[in-house]
């Protein structure tokens, strides 16, 4: 069975590629990529990185894609994918809280410190799936203890 952790991280992913996919196939049914370039001041190639990376894409340039495209429905997986990632935050302090597990103790075992480890629960986009699945294992095995 897969851990809490590892479900909230596939759902957040998922929201975040269709959002990239919805917004490509809006861009290409309204043929609209040289106006959207104008309009926001994008290179094709900043065009591309945004659906290649769509956690970076800021809120403002969705809300500049939506009004262009005339879709709404940008703006809500946008701010699906933003409630997701703050869903995962909480599972994840969550699992390790269950755990009867310190921040301090996670953190050494993912050799990484505990601003850091801070700086990814305030931002989610900048947790890796590596990560999530080491403090998976990690809380796993001491939960088996």
């Amino acid at each position: 069975m897969e851990s809490k952790i590892i479900t909230a991280f596939n759902v957040y992913k998922g929201a975040l590629t269709e959002l990239a996919s919805t917004l490509k196939s809006r861009v290409k049914a309204s043929s609209s990529l040289k106006a959207l370039k104008e309009e926001l001041g994008l290179t094709g190639n900043m065009y591309y990185q945004r659906l290649n990376y769509p956690q970076n894409i800021p809120a403002n340039e969705i809300a500049a894609f939506s009004k262009l495209l005339n879709d709404d429905t940008l703006i809500q997986l946008y701010d699906k994918t933003q409630a997701l990632a703050q869903q995962l935050s909480e599972v994840i302090a969550e699992y390790i809280k269950e755990a009867d597990l310190t921040i301090t103790f996670i953190c050494k075992k993912l050799d990484t410190d505990p601003s850091s480890f801070y700086r990814k629960q305030k931002d989610p986009r900048l947790w890796s799936k590596e990560e999530v699945e080491k403090i998976t294992q990690i809380v796993e095995t001491i939960k088996n203890l």
